[in-house]
């Protein structure tokens, strides 16, 4: 294999693993069985000063725990004085504590025990989109010849690039709002789905009628999921999708049942997993799961955030285990509205993106929800020429081949990540993982 990179080069994301991950993701390779969850000893501590101080970090009043293996959810919480809230699921508890105990004082009275990998209280997620009101766009031009044929496929390549790989094979999970499974635009690629907000197997993206937020607004997340499942099978068309609903139709999910969709995804055979979604707070649950991926060579694709700006930072695009993706324009111009920094990995377009809506519809939407699912689209073409590569060598890939994009952004061009996504360029068969000189690979469709 080939001597890579650190995994980004980017002030503040790490540049080494620890020894215990190395040894885990050597012991990967030796067989399918499911790894167990890890301590990402990389993770920064918990705040738990701040729980402690009554900081509000609370979610619907619950903690949330990332098990050890083998450890039964109800049997622990009746030892340590709590209720189990729902159905355990992917080795991860939703605990309520017993009154007068806080979920934040339980959560800190749980972090040390040896049978707790995280131990946190909820928090929500969900896209930069319906955060600010960014709904998708009708047109009236919405067709799928539209769709296949907009400015962004023919800036990308993809005609072209398709004719080396389709992503053929290659499992990518979406984690959002559910997709319409009937859609001309998916039906067919859908290779399984679970619903964590329903808590049922059917991932349908659906309309509730109800404001589960708060912010006036009624089913402003319809769609979403729909509409980045769309753009993954524009850019993958031979991948195979797997549908995890974690959010509601008003975009509304929390840190367990994202946690819980991640853990999902890896069981289910993921090679890349997208969250087009974020939060203003950081989840150890969450960021366990992306590691685990991570050490399982399945590449994360998160969204950088819509805040036009370098703060706040969203995590998981904060995470060091996921390409954290900014929106550019099919000008290589940064999106007004894309947030940019040292913790960007990868720009993809992102402005007036045509993709699937519910019903069978193609409408247009904006943010960096809509350019996570070009970079998830583009590694399923990798990934199914290179199958043995690692998250390192496909991002690595991706980021060497990037256009540069310091001339058309000449004041945050360095806070764009590696550049623009180059997706024929990436497939191009005279390079090696990291750029000039490879061993070259025959051109093949895939």
């Amino acid at each position: 294999m080939s001597s890579l990179p650190p995994r980004s080069s980017h002030p503040g994301h790490r540049s080494l693993w620890p020894a215990v991950v190395v040894s885990i993701l050597a012991l990967a390779g030796c067989g399918r069985q499911p790894l167990a969850p890890i301590r990402d000893t990389t993770v920064p501590a918990h705040p738990l000063a701040r729980l402690a101080a009554g900081g509000d970090f609370g979610f619907e009043g619950e903690a949330v725990m990332t098990l050890a293996p083998g450890v039964d959810a109800a049997a622990f919480a009746a030892e340590v004085g709590a209720l189990v809230v729902g159905f355990p699921e992917e080795g991860l508890a939703r605990l309520a504590p017993v009154p007068p105990e806080t979920p934040a004082a339980l959560a800190i009275r749980l972090a040390g025990d040896p049978r707790v990998l995280t131990s946190e209280t909820d928090g929500p997620l969900e896209p930069a989109e319906t955060r600010q009101q960014s709904t998708g766009f009708d047109d009236g031009n919405g067709s799928a010849q539209t769709y296949a044929g907009q400015p962004i496929a023919q800036v990308l390549h993809l005609e072209i690039a398709h004719t080396i790989s389709a992503g053929a094979g290659v499992k990518v999970a979406i984690l959002d709002t559910g997709a319409d499974l009937a859609h001309p635009a998916l039906a067919g690629r859908i290779a399984g789905g679970y619903d964590f907000v329903d808590h049922d197997a059917d991932p349908d993206d659906i309309q509730t009628g109800t404001d589960t937020d708060g912010d006036g607004s009624i089913d402003e997340g319809y769609g979403h999921g729909t509409h980045v499942a769309g753009i993954v099978a524009l850019t993958a068309p031979g991948a195979q999708l797997l549908i995890a609903r974690v959010l509601d139709s008003n975009g509304r999910g929390d840190m367990l049942s994202v946690a819980a969709g991640v853990r999902w995804a890896i069981a289910n055979g993921a090679r890349v997993i997208n969250l087009s979604l974020g939060s203003l707070r950081h989840s150890d649950a969450v960021q366990n799961a992306l590691a685990e991926a991570e050490v399982r060579g399945i590449v994360c694709v998160v969204s950088a955030g819509n805040w036009g700006a370098e703060q706040p930072v969203e995590f998981p695009a904060s995470s060091t285990h996921a390409i954290a993706v900014a929106a550019i324009d099919p000008a290589d111009h940064a999106a007004s509205f894309t947030s940019f920094g040292s913790f960007v990995d990868l720009s993809a377009p992102g402005v007036s993106v045509r993709s699937a809506y519910p019903g069978g519809r193609y409408r247009l939407w904006s943010g960096t929800s809509m350019a996570a699912p070009f970079v998830s689209g583009a590694a399923a073409l990798l990934i199914a020429l290179h199958p043995e590569w690692t998250t390192n060598e496909v991002q690595s890939r991706l980021d060497t081949t990037s256009q540069s994009l310091l001339a058309a952004n000449p004041v945050i061009g360095n806070r764009l990540g590696a550049g623009g996504l180059d997706v024929l360029g990436a497939l191009m068969p005279d390079r090696g993982p990291t750029g000039g000189g490879g061993g070259g690979h025959p051109i093949e469709v895939l």
